[in-house]
């Protein structure tokens, strides 16, 4: 017998399209309606306690903004075509995940901010996720302030931070913000059985 791959819950569940992302009907709602509009905004903020799915969110909209398998106004990605499969599992070229607690400084962001100028090499969409975010210095912030207000149009930024008010209001002030929220306990069990 092979031995199977052990795979952790959080990952093994993880969320593939908006329609199973639980509890979170404001956000999805919203989304779906920026994607059939085609009015996708350039920065999003995405807030929430600790396991609430964050970053799955993050990697979910990169992947609706890059799947190429999916049909024409349809706001879910396929899950089948390479940008998607990229994507989920955290690989691909196009779509670049940062960590803001390790990387807060200026010269960080600079290394970025040099980067975005370049075209997205196989998808539609370059896509920034930055995680724990409010932990950018200051004078990291201010650095991404320009770009984040006139990025190039095929760069989207997807900020998630656990601490909102750590974030500068001249940074609030120019993203889409989705707060999180814990799933009730009665929704959870719904969703289990």
């Amino acid at each position: 017998m092979a031995a199977e791959s052990y795979k952790v819950l959080a990952l093994k569940y993880r969320p593939s399209q908006f329609s199973e992302l639980v509890g979170q009907d404001t956000l999805v709602r919203t989304l779906r309606n920026s994607f059939q509009s085609k009015r996708v905004g350039h920065a999003f903020l995405l807030h929430g306690d600790r396991g609430v799915g964050k970053t799955s969110t993050a990697r979910l909209i990169a992947k609706a903004l890059n799947c190429v398998g999916k049909k024409e106004g349809d706001v879910e990605p396929c899950n089948s075509c390479s940008n998607c499969d990229g994507i989920q599992l955290g690989r691909h070229v196009d779509v670049i995940e940062m960590d803001g607690a390790s990387k807060t400084g200026v010269n960080d962001i600079r290394e970025l901010i040099e980067t975005v100028v370049y075209r997205a090499a196989s998808a539609r969409f370059k896509v920034y996720i930055i995680d724990e975010v409010h932990m950018l210095s200051n004078s990291a912030f201010n650095a991404l302030l320009k770009t984040l207000e006139e990025p190039p149009e095929h760069v989207k930024f997807i900020f998630a931070t656990t601490e909102i008010k750590k974030i500068p209001s001249t940074v609030l002030s120019r993203v889409h913000r989705f707060d999180l929220k814990r799933l009730d306990s009665e929704v959870l069990c719904k969703h289990l059985s």
